[in-house]
């Protein structure tokens, strides 16, 4: 090798090294400046009917439809031409007297969900769903069969496919139940069944004419394994038999209980050590009309007597996990108890159906009575049956809330009417008044005559957390306390991943910097059935066998198992690299949403050169469409995108540009909006983009996209000067800088985005052991070199440790493949010197201890 050759080597690795500097920063601890006391009661878990979160979820039944009753129609609508429709009658929101057009696709199932019947050899049998002779009101239909030809050689079966399969294993054991009447004299053998037509086990019941209906009870052990098993009824004689309310569960559920929870959802959320859980809902507690809105007195007694109660989120609920069961499993946990009731008012984003303002007694009794049973004397109305029903002593039922989502006017007057009647009963039991979908808002509150807490929910996108780390500082305190009881990052980020979580440690600081504040929170949604899935990113996903908890649940578990008593001042200073990489580093593209829109004399401009401009007569071949309708028109030498819908989008071909100036001319033909530039397209699925003409043309905003169709804001809207003509060529020009873009119409500079801080820290103190607690949040893909000058210790530091939860990208998750691949690890500290120092690895959150002699 030359000394030239030498040279350029050592030039190159310099220049390498530099590029990459890492950061630096400090941390200022002073453990004697306190703050505000942080609520013990701030981690909670919120439980919602939504995507089988419970049926088929954390509800151990094995059994779909085990009533026969899942091809109703829900209460209060009319099905026409596969949808189902709510009464047209006024919605609570709208207007005078505004009709929502709200209706709801209905799935045909037919007669049978789940269930099939089967004739072996040269059995025949067939079925029939009647409603002659029910076992009881809240099954009125039962499934009647016709077997003919049948023997020990010729069978028939009646099979359920259980929740996408049921999960068998071996040497396990399922108790079974069914009701059944009839003309048949002989067994019926119950069978679980593996794919390949294995036989896993068995039991078997003798049937002698019963001409009312009877219940059969049996236990079947399993003698091998089999994720994707079917339950059968085998019959082996000719007759007519009635058959109601099959059910199997496991015997080993959480706790052990009959009718009750499956083990590994179950144990996920008591690991999270939740201080509440609310239940049921969410959207579920309002239902698509209020004639289909659940009944908490239908959820009570025994299982084969209580009504089903459809959910909005598209499938029929059991209520075999009831409020009895909820408030047993809240006691069992250790958690406090937060139930939500119907305000007289259906969800706001369907039907918007409700009870007239002058017949709401009903409502308020309802909430009266389900207070009264979970807390009342054994010689109460409901305290008795409580009692009757195995529970003397109350249940831990602390916090109750009026509606879910409700907000305005005339929810507060409605809120007041539950809130006089609750406190003049129960003056200890805390009331939370609904805001809606987003923050506190006078909208509601100033009409609201007294709230114990006011709930916020804070679905944000990728980025707003760290944006807005100040959020809850500059809310103007009042005589309420604040509930976020839902939260989530969940738009930009898949279906949940490391920079979800990031986003999610950094709002959890948020809220505990401002315990003054925010005293209780709960993430949503908490399970999702990866069969039905109505939600982008939830916290815990399971199907019928195994389950996996995202990264963001063990950012809160962290966060919750460490949470301080008082918070003490912390404060972050973040050098920079001494060079920076280019943070908008990639391609560019062009796209359109619900608009026709055409692009000409595209340029790249770098160091005041063109590096790239476009043809698209003689070098279209230089583009790559990925969605839409894109055509030359000779004319004027323009593309033009013509089809219509979301997201359509081209990209230029192999190249990828750092710091650059882009210009172009943009016309819109016809549409709803008008022109979407991308810029550091990383790939057909990745990039960011600058949106001029957003939500129907009136504002700007930038945007990121992640699996093609995610997309969230990384900016704050502005509003246009002027709404998009059509028919008029508009230059754009975006100056994409290091760490900042400018965009730019007709020279007029319109929005602006930088790059967030992406290092959060804050500082607690443990009121029970002493310790210092410092949580520290790295955002970015390098690692932060971190002093930590700490003051105010009442003696000399003993012991330091750190966890940590990192990941070495912001697209990676835990799995069903890998489901423990991110979680937090532990580590014990040394301090050598004075301030201490720590690298803090790129993306990840960190909690660090350290206790004094």
């Amino acid at each position: 090798m030359n000394c030239k050759s030498i040279f350029l080597t050592a030039l190159s690795i310099a220049f390498c090294m530099a590029t990459i500097a890492q950061r630096e920063a400090t941390v200022r601890v002073s453990l004697s400046d306190t703050g505000a006391i942080v609520a013990p009661t701030l981690h909670g878990v919120f439980f919602e009917e939504i995507s089988h979160g419970g049926e088929g979820g954390i509800y151990a039944e094995l059994i779909q439809n085990r009533g026969f009753e899942e091809a109703n129609i829900p209460p209060g609508t009319t099905l026409k031409d596969g949808f189902i429709f709510p009464p047209a009658t006024p919605h609570f929101s709208l207007s005078g007297n505004a009709v929502s057009d709200w209706k709801m696709e209905w799935p045909n199932h037919g007669e049978f969900p789940a269930w099939t019947v089967h004739a072996n050899g040269n059995a025949a049998i067939s079925e029939l769903r009647t409603s002659n002779n029910p076992l009881n009101d809240a099954t009125p239909h039962s499934l009647q069969i016709e077997i003919s030809k049948a023997d020990a050689a010729n069978t028939a079966d009646v099979i359920n496919e259980g929740f996408w399969g049921i999960n068998v294993q071996a040497n396990e054991n399922y108790n079974l139940n069914f009701f059944l009447r009839g003309n048949y004299k002989g067994q019926v053998k119950a069978l679980l069944v593996a794919q390949d037509g294995t036989i896993l086990g068995s039991c078997t019941s003798q049937v002698n004419n019963d001409v009312k209906w009877r219940k059969y009870v049996g236990v079947i052990k399993a003698q091998k394994t089999d994720t994707k098993a079917k339950f059968v009824l085998r019959f082996d004689r000719p007759g007519t038999v009635w058959l109601d309310f099959v059910s199997l569960f496991p015997q080993k559920t959480f706790h052990n209980r009959p009718n009750g929870l499956r083990q590994d959802l179950a144990q996920y959320i008591a690991d999270l050590k939740p201080a509440f859980i609310r239940w049921p809902g969410g959207c579920f507690v309002e239902g698509i009309t209020i004639q289909s809105a659940p009944d908490w007195k239908a959820t009570i007694g025994p299982v084969e007597k209580r009504h089903s109660t459809y959910s909005p989120w598209g499938y029929w609920t059991s209520n075999g996990f009831g409020y009895h069961e909820y408030l047993q499993y809240c006691e069992d946990i250790g958690a406090a108890a937060l139930y939500v009731f119907n305000a007289g008012v259906s969800c706001d984003f369907r039907s918007g159906t409700f009870a007239p303002d002058d017949s709401l007694q009903p409502y308020i009794q309802s909430a009266l009575d389900a207070i009264d049973y979970a807390i009342g004397p054994v010689n109460s109305k409901w305290g008795k049956l409580r009692a009757a029903n195995g529970h003397p002593k109350p249940f831990p039922l602390q916090y109750v809330e009026i509606g879910n989502e409700q907000n305005g006017p005339r929810y507060a007057e409605r809120y007041n009417i539950f809130y006089d009647a609750i406190k003049a009963k129960y003056p200890n039991i805390k009331t939370i008044a609904s805001m809606g979908i987003g923050d506190v808002n006078d909208f509601t509150l100033k009409k609201m005559r007294r709230v114990d807490f006011a709930d916020e929910h804070a679905y944000k996108s990728a980025g707003w957390a760290m944006r807005n780390f100040e959020h809850f500082d500059k809310y103007k305190r009042g005589a309420w306390d604040i509930y976020v009881g839902e939260y989530a990052t969940n738009a930009g980020v898949g279906a949940g991943n490391m920079e979800a979580a990031l986003n999610d440690a950094v709002y959890i600081m948020s809220m505990e910097k401002n315990g003054d504040l925010v005293k209780m929170s709960s993430y949503a949604p908490l399970l999702v059935n990866t069969n039905d899935i109505d939600w982008p990113v939830n916290l815990i996903n399971f199907d019928n066998a195994q389950s996996f908890a995202r990264i963001s649940y063990y950012a809160i578990k962290m966060m919750n198992e460490n949470r301080a008593g008082i918070n003490v001042k912390a404060v972050v200073n973040i050098g920079s690299p001494v060079i920076k990489k280019p943070a908008f580093a990639g391609g560019i593209g062009l796209a359109t949403w619900d608009t026709k829109t055409a692009y000409k004399d595209i340029e790249v401009i770098q160091n005041g050169k063109t590096i790239f401009k476009s043809d698209f007569i003689n070098d279209l071949n230089n583009w790559q469409f990925v969605r839409g309708q894109w055509g030359v028109n000779s004319s004027d030498s323009s593309l033009q995108q013509t089809a219509e819908g979301a997201q359509q989008f081209e990209m230029l071909k192999n190249k990828s540009f750092e710091t650059y100036t882009l210009q172009l001319k943009a016309k819109k033909l016809e549409g709803y909006n008008a022109f979407i530039i991308p810029f550091a397209v990383k790939d057909s699925n990745t990039f960011y983009r600058a949106h001029i003409g957003a939500w129907v043309n009136k504002v700007g905003v930038f945007e990121k996209v992640t699996n093609g169709y995610d997309v969230s804001n990384i900016s704050s809207t502005v509003n246009l000067p002027d709404s998009i003509q059509a028919g008029k060529w508009y230059d754009i020009r975006l100056e994409v800088g290091l760490d900042t873009v400018k965009c730019f119409l007709n020279d007029k500079l319109i929005m602006t985005y930088s790059e967030p801080v992406k290092m959060f820290a804050i500082a607690g103190k443990d009121d029970k052991t002493g310790d210092a607690i410092i949580k520290v949040v790295n955002g970015y893909g390098d690692a932060v070199e971190t002093d930590f000058d700490l003051t105010g210790f009442a003696g000399s530091i003993s012991k330091i440790t750190q966890t940590t939860l990192k990941a070495s990208s912001l697209n990676d998750e835990n799995s069903f493949a890998e489901k423990n691949k991110f979680v937090p690890v532990n580590y014990s500290i040394e301090m050598k010197a004075k301030p201490l120092h720590l690298s803090i690895s790129p993306y990840s959150i960190n909690v660090i201890r350290i206790s004094t002699k």
